[in-house]
């Protein structure tokens, strides 16, 4: 029936885009926050940093179950070992970002306001640079990719 998730080889593909998409739309509403002073657009960038970080413990247990289908490579494991450090370390930094902002949920002045965006600053530039060693892994290495004459 979907013939698209049977022929995957591990099921990370399906879980890397929401910590991205989620961390990425955080500092989007953090910034549209403190730039129009809301409220709300400010509780709204604290629960997409909460649900990317939930998507991201998500997404690195199963980055490690597709870590067996990298090839043993050492060109390819260099960029695989960067790869998953750099998003270790995005995920980290996502939940110390978290407990940020849970200790000062009540008091988020302007001034933590201005900390919580740099630090969602900080975020977005390791997951770009952890996500392009991600796709460098697929698209320059074919990793976890069926190829043209895989058994259907």
């Amino acid at each position: 029936m979907l013939p698209g998730l049977k022929s995957m080889l591990n099921y990370h593909p399906l879980f890397v885009h929401f910590p991205i998409a989620f961390w990425f739309e955080a500092l989007l509403f953090e910034a549209l926050a403190i730039w129009r002073a809301n409220d709300e657009w400010h509780r709204t960038a604290v629960r997409l940093l909460y649900l990317g970080t939930l998507a991201a413990f998500v997404t690195a247990f199963t980055g490690w179950l597709a870590e067996s289908s990298v090839e043993p490579n050492p060109v390819i494991q260099h960029v695989f070992e960067l790869h998953e450090s750099l998003m270790l370390i995005a995920t980290s930094f996502a939940t110390a970002l978290c407990i940020y902002c849970f200790a000062a949920r009540d008091r988020f002045t302007t001034a933590k306001r201005r900390m919580l965006l740099l630090g969602l600053v900080v975020l977005a530039a390791v997951t770009i640079i952890g996500t392009d060693r991600g796709a460098q892994m697929v698209y320059q290495y074919a990793q976890s990719v069926n190829g043209p004459n895989a058994p259907k």
